[in-house]
């Protein structure tokens, strides 16, 4: 049974609701009192824990995030080019009974926050309300951070609109670089505030340490994607000043690559084994950090909790089967050989079967999906790779724990948010797109992440661009191109399934690579034709293909397919899915999401809408 402490409790949960507001307007006032609020502890910490159920992300959404790594058995909005200026309103907000305004609007959550840093000073104890400003400021600056992922420019509000406030609520969108700079602020504001560690339940509650990881995610993020979309409609100049600041990619990612310094050298990487997961004789450190019970506290920074007792659960397990997470051949052939050679090294290496993937390679594959000798977290037995969970014949087991996670809302695993090793490869690729990676910042992130797991030092700083992940990331640029491209690579399989994928094909500017349509499907396991296939290797047929009538056959009847509708094989001998799908990448248009229609009449125009977004609303 878990032990820890989530960080909200059973009263915050049932708070009831009780009247609608509009749009960054009223503040919560006609409902609480001002002057008996905000006073003590209690007060700031049961205001700001709803900062965490409100603004962090699910497991689900997470892991969900489907880009060119991972296929689903659906595709989301952005890859079917079905997103559209009237699909989510940023207008609701509702008040409970304590007078939070709950997250039933895009902007609550601001609101909330602004509401609180005005009000923290009612309470007397200086350093108390200082560490709760830190809290807020750290979750204004994920809040922002979160926005401009999506639509660049965003109004920027640090205080409380009243009603009455027009030129506030009708106010146009900041530019995204001023937007990142107060995010950068933010942060730093939360760095001088929040305290190193908070005592019990730590790792569920930010810190320094997390903050300078926001910073430096956040930082990296608009860093690279000005770089790379410099000159465009989504960033017309590179440099720009504001308030005596000159904001640039080179800027941005050298506040990245300061922040994630800050935190370097605290902290090391999980290497624990104590479930005894897969092989004795592997480590396999890799896979067990993401099925704990309870957050490991060195390579997490921040996580999100979850308890039986408190009724705390989410649904990943469930969500991963029942939308059969897949991985794709792209993404397998990031993975090194286990020499720390390329795969593309090995002769015949296009052509490899499942089983022969696995075969001397970097053993955060056999840690990340169903290989042929895999084992249930509790090493119990082998199973067989099962159509019933899976698409492209690459299952993946990251975040797989045992059978009582498998329904929906029982798994009680903690899911980390901010660990250890984003912050040494967000280090590593800021200083190799500055052009300024040096042989000890490898020493130092690469060849750490790789130990881990037993993989070769990288060493030295690359010279020598790798082919295949230059074909891969054909818009990479810089002095040191060949170490962005081996840093792409070693974040593609160290950060997998995260929910950075989506995120990072964007600001490198590789959107394309996001739809079916710019690989001819998504593909995955080599099979070459039609028929029937030990994969394995154990003597049992595990697949069997055809085309019309189904044919006798010994594989389990969930892995006996006909080559029909969503399934193919490709020119090259892969089992394909989504081939069909003819949606295309649009450079112009699809980076970023269009702003709301309904805010843009309401403001009468003044949110302006993002290039390439037809509204229908004429301002």
């Amino acid at each position: 049974m878990k032990k820890t402490k989530y960080i909200l409790t059973a009263a915050l949960a049932a708070i009831a609701l009780t009247s609608c507001e509009d749009f960054l307007t009223k503040t919560p006032e006609t409902n609480l009192s001002t002057s008996s609020f905000f006073r003590t502890e209690a007060d700031l910490e049961m205001w700001t824990n709803k900062f965490y159920s409100d603004i962090l992300p699910t497991p689900e959404s997470l892991v969900g995030t489907y880009a060119d790594d991972l296929m689903a058995s659906e595709l989301n909005t952005l890859q079917k080019g079905t997103r559209t200026a009237s699909s989510k309103s940023w207008s609701e907000a509702k008040v409970n009974s304590s007078g939070y305004i709950e997250t039933n609007g895009t902007f609550t959550p601001l609101m909330n926050i602004n509401y609180f840093l005005a009000n923290s000073s009612k309470c007397s104890d200086a350093a108390v309300r200082e560490q709760y400003n830190g809290v807020a400021y750290f979750f204004r600056a994920y809040f922002y951070f979160e926005m401009v992922l999506k639509y660049g420019d965003m109004p920027w509000y640090d205080y409380v609109i009243g009603s009455g406030d027009t030129e506030s609520l009708n106010k146009p969108r900041d530019p995204r670089g001023y937007v990142m700079m107060k995010v950068l602020e933010d942060c730093d504001k939360a760095y001088e505030r929040l305290p190193e560690a908070w005592g019990s339940g730590a790792v569920y509650h930010v810190s320094k340490d997390a903050a300078m990881a926001l910073k430096a995610r956040a930082a990296l993020f608009e860093g690279t994607f000005r770089k790379y979309h410099a000159g465009s409609a989504y960033v017309p100049t590179d440099e720009e000043t504001y308030d005596g600041v000159t904001v640039s990619s080179t800027w941005f990612l050298e506040q990245a690559a300061k922040a994630a310094e800050t935190v370097i050298g605290k902290r090391s990487l999980y290497t624990d084994n104590t479930m005894g997961i897969a092989s004795k004789a592997t480590n396999a450190s890799y896979r067990e950090y993401f099925v704990l019970e309870n957050a490991e506290t060195n390579e997490t920074i921040l996580s999100r909790g979850y308890n039986t007792d408190l009724l705390v659960r989410h649904g990943l397990q469930f969500t991963m089967k029942n939308k059969k997470f897949s991985a794709t051949q792209r993404f397998v052939n990031h993975y090194l050989q286990s020499n720390g050679q390329p795969v593309q090294n090995k002769d015949g290496w296009e052509t490899m079967g499942y089983y022969d993937q696995f075969q001397a390679r970097d053993p955060r594959m056999a840690q990340t999906l169903h290989g042929p000798s895999y084992v249930a977290i509790d090493g119990s037995a082998h199973e067989d790779l099962s159509w019933e969970r899976m698409i492209s014949g690459y299952r993946i087991i990251k975040f797989i724990s045992n059978a009582d996670h498998e329904n929906a809302t029982t798994s009680t695993s903690d899911y980390p948010l901010f660990r250890y090793a984003e912050v040494l490869l967000n280090y590593a690729e800021a200083k190799a797109e500055l052009g300024t990676l040096t042989d000890a910042d490898v020493a130092k992130t690469i060849d750490v992440i790789r130990g881990r797991v037993g993989m070769p030092k990288m060493g030295t700083v690359p010279t020598v661009e790798d082919p295949l992940m230059k074909e891969y990331y054909p818009n990479a640029k810089g002095t040191q191109l060949a170490a962005i491209l081996e840093v792409r690579r070693e974040r593609t399989v160290e950060l997998c399934f995260e929910g950075f994928r989506q995120w990072d094909l964007l600001r490198w500017k590789e959107g394309k690579w996001l739809v079916p349509a710019s690989t001819d499907g998504f593909q995955g396991i080599y099979v070459a034709s039609a028929g029937e296939y030990d994969l394995d290797k154990d003597g049992r047929a595990d697949l069997c293909l055809y085309n019309g009538t189904a044919p006798s056959t010994t594989a389990p009847s969930s892995n006996t397919m006909e080559l029909a509708g969503n399934w193919s094989l490709s020119a090259s001998g892969h089992l394909t899915y989504y081939a069909a799908e003819a949606y295309e990448w649009n450079e112009d248009r699809d980076y970023l999401w269009p702003i709301p229609a309904d805010q843009r009449q309401i403001t009468g125009g003044a949110l302006s809408q993002n290039p390439g977004w037809e509204d229908g609303v004429g301002l």
